[in-house]
């Protein structure tokens, strides 16, 4: 999560000496003015964060959910997730929310970890006009004002939670929305405390659909192993039972279980690029962005040295140290 804006002023001002996981909006404005304290900003590239979107498709519902019960059914079809996730302007997210500093992405695994992307999977572009032709092959159509109707005639709408307190995301989730109009379909950006978030995706299952970030602490498969394997405590998208609901989960169990145990790396990757052209493919979560990662440091701080992997700043504090100011002499 990027840094408050109390943090910031106060690196701006100098009462701080390293700041780290700066926001671009924030960055642009240390770039520009860097006020009486000297610093210097780093730009390190993409991280391991991935930001998604994602549909509730949890067998166990709360009591009384009728509504999302109906809603589930378009949910779960895969012609609406690549409807929805060809209707994204992914290019717009990254330029508009990042500043230009950021990755759009099509899969969880980011440029930063470039033994394990898989550089085949497709970026297909923004395209409303094929959006709009796997919904109709997938029995919705339109009516005459515009609106996406599903087989019944019932119009096409739902809403996306997201962390109140992560400005970048509650801008994803609203350019979403802005997206999915294109496709007559008419969203409700819900922004609540982030504990909040957490509890209708973790505990209730109470929610339609999310805009979450989730940043890999390795660059290793091995440490998403909770994400993807349909027992996993961060399987985001549906925690209740069975596990695993569908065969392309139960592929992926098996694919991540194989990588465990597989000793080459070349292996291993052929096993994961598997498990991407999976996602990539059944879209369980829609793969938005990533943020670059954006840090900063005094000027005098010595053999600062920035890494992708977290702590990004701090990894060889040990060595760090400050320079002697110079002391101007008398002629």
């Amino acid at each position: 999560m990027a840094n408050s804006d109390a943090e910031v002023i106060r690196f701006q001002a100098g009462d701080t000496d390293v700041i780290n996981r700066i926001s671009a909006e924030d960055y642009s404005v240390l770039e520009r003015d860097q006020g009486p304290r000297s610093f210097h900003l780093s730009d390190l590239g993409p991280s391991l964060e991935f930001n998604f979107l994602f549909f509730n498709l949890n067998s166990v519902l709360p009591a009384q959910s009728f509504a999302l019960a109906r809603k589930q059914a378009w949910f779960r079809e895969v012609k609406f997730r690549q409807a929805v996730s060809l209707s994204i302007d992914r290019q717009a997210i990254t330029r508009i929310v990042y500043r230009g500093r950021g990755t759009p992405l099509w899969t969880p695994v980011t440029p930063a970890s470039n033994f394990w992307v898989d550089t085949a999977i497709p970026h297909p572009a923004r395209s409303v006009e094929d959006a709009r032709k796997l919904l109709a092959s997938a029995r919705f159509s339109w009516k005459d004002d515009g609106t996406l109707v599903d087989a019944s005639g019932s119009p096409v709408e739902f809403s996306i939670i997201t962390s109140a307190s992560n400005l970048q995301r509650t801008q994803i989730a609203t350019m979403i929305q802005a997206d999915l109009k294109d496709l007559g379909i008419r969203i409700q950006v819900v922004a609540l405390d982030f504990h909040s978030v957490l509890d209708r995706i973790l505990q209730t299952h109470d929610y339609e659909a999310a805009v979450l970030g989730l940043g890999a602490g390795d660059v290793d498969p091995t440490s998403e192993m909770n994400i993807w394997r349909s027992s996993g405590n961060d399987h985001v998208w549906d925690l209740g039972e069975p596990h695993p609901a569908t065969s392309w989960e139960s592929e992926i169990d098996q694919l991540m279980e194989k990588q465990l145990s597989t000793m080459r790396p070349k292996d291993r990757k052929l096993l994961y690029d598997r498990v991407q052209e999976i996602l990539a493919e059944e879209l369980p979560i829609i793969c938005l962005a990533s943020p670059n990662i954006l840090v900063g440091a005094k000027d005098q701080l010595a053999n600062f040295k920035p890494a992708t992997l977290d702590p990004h700043t701090l990894w060889n504090s040990q060595e760090l140290f400050f320079r002697e100011k110079e002391v101007a002499r008398k002629p």
